[in-house]
């Protein structure tokens, strides 16, 4: 009697034969519209994004043009608090020229220092130093102001 023995192909190929199976019933990868869905949402994303980068990045320049502009009115009284009593006759005080730096920085910069004299005291002046500056638009910003005031007392013989 013959007896039929049945080979069982090698459990590798079974494997392999499950895989492809598997693959047509559960697919591993992204459809073309679940790509073409991903990409309009990054591309939503972007178009949102960039010009907040670009709002963020003008609010910066002009925070530093600002903090520059400052910087200079301060100096600029600064000098002034060396001049004599004498030298602070009320009227525009003449004012030295701005360097390239900061006209690289503050476009088209004007600077004055203005001497008022106060109407109630014959003795005490204000000094008002104003800088102000042209923005991309070629208009003036709003001016930066800073002022102080002098007192000039009379000395008492001894």
């Amino acid at each position: 009697m013959l007896t039929m023995i049945r080979i069982s192909p090698p459990p590798a190929a079974i494997d392999r034969d499950d895989r492809f199976t598997h693959s047509i019933s559960h697919p591993r990868g992204f459809t073309l519209i679940e790509l073409i869905g991903a990409c309009v949402l990054l591309a939503i994303l972007l178009s949102t994004a960039v010009p907040m980068f670009a709002i963020v990045a003008r609010e910066r320049r002009t925070t530093e043009q600002r903090q520059f502009a400052l910087q200079h009115a301060v100096n600029l009284l600064e000098q002034t608090r060396q001049l004599g009593w004498s030298e602070l006759d009320p009227g525009e005080l003449s004012v030295p020229d701005v360097d390239a730096h900061l006209k690289a920085i503050l476009p088209g910069v004007e600077q004055s220092l203005i001497v008022q004299a106060i109407e109630d005291e014959s003795e005490s002046r204000q000094i008002v130093a104003t800088v102000r500056w042209k923005d991309r638009g070629d208009q003036f910003v709003t001016p930066i102001r800073m002022s102080y005031w002098v007192s000039h007392s009379k000395e008492t013989p001894r």
